[in-house]
Formats: C-alpha cells, structure tokens, sequence
C-alpha cells in the first residue's frame, strides 16, 4: 500500500533555496531516507508534507488523501519529529505526554508508562523537561510521535544529540514500526545512520532529487551510502556511472 506519493512538489523562498519538482513515494513498511547537506531540502519538503508550510505547486498524497483538504484526519494518524522538539519545558515527562494525547482521538491514558519504558524515559518521568539534555527532550518528542500509533513517521534528524544508546534504542524502535506497516520519511546528513535505518534513500541537492535506491541495491553496487552519495552528486569528481 502507497503511503506518501509526492509528485513535483515545489516550494521555493525568497532566497531561491526550497525544492523543486521533489517526487517519490512511500510504501507501508518502507523507511525513506532523504540525505543531503544542510539546505538540500529536506526540512522543507517534510514541513510541506505535515502542513507546516504551502507548496508552490506540485501533488501530494498522504494516506491517500490530500493534505490540503484532509490535513486533520492526516495528522491523527502520523506522527512528526519536525526541528526542534515542542515540548512544555515546565511539565514532567509524563504531563507532556498526557497533554499531546489529548489531542489525538484514541487516546488512552494508559499508553503513557509504556512509551516512556519503550524511549527509556521511564525513570524520569516525573522529572521537568527543562532539566533535560537534547538526547533526552529527542526521545521525549519520539515518544510524543508514537501516541496515535501512527500508520506514517515524519522524523527530522530524529537521532540528534542522542548517544550511542539512544541511538541504538530509536533503531530498534524503527524496526518494530516497520514491522507493524507503520512507513517511515526521516531526514539526515548522515550516511553511515541511514545504512542502519532505512531501506530505501533520496538522495537531495539544492533542492533537487538527485536519485533514489533500496539501500540493498546500494551498498552492493557502491559498499556504502557515502560512496553511492559521493557518486551521484559528482562530489568525488568522477564520471557518473
């Protein structure tokens, strides 16, 4: 089952940074990649894709519907990760939580406990977010982005500021969402993160789709993501083959 389908989404900023005719889809189960350097494009198409900003043109299908006309009945069934994580400094873990609960209809106050266990917030859940690392708030906001047991993931740099465990603790979570059917579209600059997370990656440049793959088709063609990135935006300097 199609999830996303973007199809020559375009939005551009008065300093002619954006996107420009950005298409790819998204199947259940699938988790997309779209790697590139700071600029490329990524936070924006992300930001169009959960109605954080209006495309210039192009189509978008999420869910099977139109975020233009359906965009609440999208949200209840995705959960995001976009930039900075929205968290209520002055509330507990747990507070957070029950607080962005409310606004996701099958809410029940009983997934509170398991969800901090499953982002190892647990033991700090009566803790106020202020008092909380970076690693710590971006395991907050995952746990916020789990509430309606979402159908689609929008993740923007979802593992960063967090160590070496709760970088292992979000790959694990990952894999239980893609065997749920959960699809998952996560941003990063990182190559060797997206060998570990995704299975398929876009690769992005100044706002343009430069190409796309399974990761599998790429480590056996390139070895490694990095290679294939290197290659298919000419940063190496050699031929494109």
């Amino acid at each position: 089952m199609t999830i996303v389908r973007i199809e020559n989404l375009t939005k551009k900023y008065a300093n002619r940074r954006g996107i420009d005719q950005l298409s790819f889809e998204v199947e259940a189960g699938q988790v997309l990649g779209l790697l590139g350097p700071n600029g490329s494009g990524k936070t924006t198409a992300m930001k169009a894709m959960t109605g954080l900003l209006a495309p210039d043109a192009g189509t978008l299908s999420l869910l099977g519907m139109d975020p233009a006309e359906d965009l609440p009945a999208i949200l209840e069934r995705t959960g995001c990760m976009i930039e900075t994580p929205g968290l209520y400094p002055y509330l507990t873990a747990e507070q957070n939580l029950r607080l962005t609960g409310r606004f996701y209809p099958g809410f029940d106050a009983a997934m509170v406990e398991p969800l901090l266990e499953r982002v190892g917030l647990l033991p700090y859940r009566k803790e106020k977010v202020r008092k909380f690392s970076v690693g710590m708030k971006q395991r907050l906001a995952l746990a916020c982005a789990l509430l309606p047991q979402p159908e689609l993931l929008v993740l923007d740099e979802p593992t960063n500021g967090m160590d070496i465990e709760g970088t292992a603790m979000f790959r694990e979570l990952l894999l239980q969402e893609r065997k749920r059917g959960c699809a998952v579209v996560l941003s990063s600059h990182l190559a060797h993160e997206m060998e570990q997370l995704c299975t398929h990656v876009a690769v992005l440049r100044e706002g343009v789709l430069v190409d796309t793959a399974s990761v599998p088709q790429v480590l056996e063609q390139y070895g490694s993501i990095e290679r294939y990135y290197l290659r298919v935006t000419n940063a190496d300097g050699r031929e494109v083959i």
